[in-house]
Order: C-alpha cells, then structure tokens, then sequence
C-alpha cells in the first residue's frame, strides 16, 4: 500500500511539476538537516520523514546528468533509511541509481552503491536481492572476488537459487588466490553430488582449480624472472632450470603449460583460466590465438 501510494505521489508531481530545481548543495553533497535534529523534531514522523527524502533521491535522478550528480542520489537514499532502517526500496534505489559510466566501463560511485546495500543487508539480513546486487558490485566494480564469493555462497543456500552459485563462486574463489576455499566448495559438491554425471563435473573443476593454484605459481616465476633479468622467460622449464620453479608443474588434466606472447602461463588443457570473462578479456584470447601467441598442440606446448 505504502509503494502504491508514494508511486501515485511521484507520477502527480511528474504531470503538474516542471523539472526539479537543483538543491542547495557543498563540493561534498547536497545540504541536507543533521540527523540528530530530525531524531528529535521528528521523532513521532519517522516514516514520513523517509517517504519524504526517497522522493528526494526520486528527483534527483530526474535532474542527474552528471557523475556528481548521481553521487547525491546516494545521500538521499542514506537520509531515508537512517529514518526508516527497514525502508528497502529506498536501499534498492539508491544502490541502483547512483553507480555513473564515465565511458568505456569506467564506473564512479560504485562505493557508495556498496555501502548502501551493506547496510541494507545489516537491516534485513535475508535480503537476497540485497546480497546478489552486492555480490554483483564486489565481482564488477571492486574486484573483490573473494568477498563475492562468500556472498554467493550464502545465497546458495536459500531454496530456489540458481543451481549455478556454487560453481560460479568456485571460479571467483581462485581467482581471488583462495584456492583452499574453491576446493572446499567443489569437494562438498562433489561429496554431495545424486549422480555420476554432476559427480564427474565437480571432480573436473576439482582438478581445474587444482590447474590454477598452478598457473598461478608460474605466473609469480615468470614476474621474478622478469624482474630479475628485464625480460621474459621463453619456456616454463627455463623457469625451473634457472631456480624459478623448484619443480616441473604437473598438470592434473594432463596438460602441457606454456608462456603465451603477453607472458601468461597456460596450458593446453583449458585455455581459459579459471577466472571471469569479460567481453575485453575475451577479445584478447582471441587475438592472442589468431596471432599465433596461443599454441593448442604438443609441439607448440612448451
């Protein structure tokens, strides 16, 4: 009823208002009245008080051209939801809104987004629109893959999620480097498996984190060599002959690992790492195999 209410409010404003004027504002957001004061004025009117500033934030995003302009979307979602801590659509908002593209995916505000849900997700705890927005936030904006991961993870265990979580957050585990806690996802998946079938996928992805603990080792060879001798290593047994790696890598999936041409360790078992794809990243493994810089046959592993 309280949604329908305030969209009626909006729309009539919308029809008789001419566009918003700008509020009084510092270089560090709108003026807004301190919190304490409307604690103590309005205290009787709390929900109110919050319908009142998610219309704000509403209007602001009518007016918002710029980056900081958005950004003040944020200050007017954190108003309300001080006022009305289980206020979510204004949480929802403000989270959505206030994220800016400056041009070729150079995302501001994106902070501001996060500490929005995080403090959504402390008010309504079960909240799980809350926690894949912050998950997706953690993954895109901050790379922090781990923290998606665990958010994920949690999200698994509701009824009805995508039965795809848990493996998603096996990749963002290592690519994060928390190689322990993507192996323990996949083996309690694997253990838990109710056919054959999902039990050898499990055990594939078992062995291809196992594959990236790897190609992570001799990345850090190759970025010591490099840095030792001003150039790169040609070969991975150049790494191990030179002292780099004390052993030859093994492969689980019985691959051969190389150096691709920008100084990448691969292996002909799996092209892709176990990471995130964006459409860049994707258009670089092709231009690498197109250049030649990717080999797929023994003769060309080194």
């Amino acid at each position: 009823m309280r949604i329908a209410v305030l969209c009626l409010a909006v729309c009539s404003i919308a029809l008789m208002a001419d566009k918003p004027d700008k509020p009084l504002r510092t270089k560090d957001g709108p003026i807004l009245p301190r919190r304490e004061m409307l604690e103590v004025l309005g205290a009787a009117q709390k929900p109110l008080l919050a319908d009142f500033y998610w219309l704000q934030a509403i209007q602001q995003v009518g007016r918002a051209n710029t980056d900081t302009e958005y950004r003040d979307v944020y200050f007017y979602a954190d108003l309300a939801t001080d006022l009305d801590p289980k206020f979510r659509y204004a949480y929802e908002w403000g989270a959505i809104t206030t994220p800016f593209n400056l041009g070729r995916e150079q995302w501001v505000n994106t902070d501001l987004s996060s500490r929005l849900l995080t403090k959504g997700l402390a008010a309504l705890p079960d909240d799980r629109r809350f926690m894949f927005q912050l998950a997706y936030n953690k993954m895109t904006y901050e790379r922090d893959f781990k923290g998606a991961a665990d958010l994920l993870m949690t999200l698994s265990k509701y009824p009805d999620m995508p039965r795809y979580l848990p493996m998603l957050a096996t990749r963002l585990y290592a690519q994060a480097g928390s190689f322990d806690s993507g192996l323990g996802v996949a083996e309690m998946l694997r253990d838990s498996a109710a056919d054959d079938e999902s039990r050898a996928f499990y055990e594939h992805r078992i062995k291809e984190i196992l594959r990236e603990r790897v190609l992570t080792q001799i990345d850090q060879a190759i970025e010591a060599f490099e840095k030792d001798h001003g150039e790169r290593p040609k070969t991975v047994p150049d790494l191990v002959r030179m002292g780099y790696l004390k052993f030859p890598p093994q492969d689980p999936l019985e691959g051969k690992f190389f150096i691709d041409r920008r100084g990448r360790a691969r292996s002909t078992s799996g092209l892709y790492r176990l990471e995130m794809y964006e459409d860049a990243k994707k258009k670089e493994l092709q231009e690498d195999m197109a250049a030649g810089g990717i080999f797929v046959d023994s003769e060309g592993a080194q």
